[in-house]
């Protein structure tokens, strides 16, 4: 039981830095793997927490091509040959090519050409001409489909780059923060190890990333600040405190001179 709900239990504890004595002293790979399985979940979140955000969009289409008393699309363009992005990949394959004639496809899922639109489907290919549909006013519906089906097509892609944007940005983050805060503590001598660092501004860091994430989609404003800086604060609020609970200052010297070092006992978590 304790392995089904371990990520979760420690999502809960990285909020408390009361807990921070014992999550400090976890293996590197442990916290590496809380990390990536923190990104996964904190992916999930933001584009669940999206959806309003897209049902709106699809809702606003039409209100901006309204503003428009004209709005015409043509489109002239010249390939040596056909152009595959996703090649290999029947259900992201997408083919550009603007002097095709074909009305239906055999591999892939999208086939874009100068007059014509094909789609795969679970019910065969799906043609859609695109002569005659320059004009974007008077044929809207198409178009906003057209739309929120290309936006839908890009979720899968949008949501590994986002993992992978994420996941990048704070592991640099966490490295600076470990980093720099042993550095820190040492020139000041405050005893702690290089792993506990590390381990402390990953789990401190969980609150920044869930806010930023979370909050990606949504445009919230505040004067002068923004509310991801409020995730990077706590944060490093966080890891101060773990620090100061997790080391000590080498203050004590014997009477030899020799710096005296309190031996502290962590519950280490299995």
């Amino acid at each position: 039981m304790r392995g089904e709900y371990g990520f979760f239990r420690t999502l809960g504890d990285s909020f408390r830095p009361s807990a921070y004595e014992g999550l400090s002293e976890e293996k590197i790979p442990k916290s590496g793997k809380y990390f990536l399985l923190l990104m996964v979940v904190a992916t999930i979140v933001m584009f669940l927490a999206a959806i309003p955000a897209f049902i709106s969009f699809s809702k606003n289409i039409d209100t901006v091509i309204d503003n428009f008393n004209s709005l015409s699309i043509k489109m002239n363009a010249s390939s040596k040959g056909p152009i595959i992005i996703f090649p290999g990949d029947s259900m992201k394959e997408v083919t550009i090519d603007w002097d095709s004639n074909a009305t239906e496809i055999d591999s892939g899922k999208l086939l874009l050409a100068k007059d014509r639109f094909v789609k795969k489907t679970l019910f065969g290919s799906q043609y859609t001409n695109l002569t005659g549909y320059s004009n974007v006013l008077e044929h809207r519906a198409v178009y906003k489909s057209a739309i929120i089906t290309l936006v839908i097509f890009l979720i899968p892609s949008m949501v590994v780059g986002a993992y992978v944007f994420f996941g990048i940005k704070f592991f640099i983050f966490i490295l600076l923060t470990a980093f720099l805060g042993f550095i820190i503590a040492r020139a000041v001598r405050f005893s702690i190890e290089a792993k506990n660092c590390f381990n402390l501004a990953v789990y401190s860091w969980t609150i920044a990333i869930l806010i930023e994430m979370i909050t990606f989609s949504y445009n919230i404003r505040i004067p002068y600040f923004r509310i991801e800086w409020a995730g990077y604060i706590i944060s490093l609020v966080y890891f101060v405190l773990g620090l100061k609970k997790c080391g000590y200052f080498e203050a004590k010297r014997d009477r030899h001179g020799d710096l005296v070092h309190r031996k502290k006992y962590y519950q280490i978590r299995e």
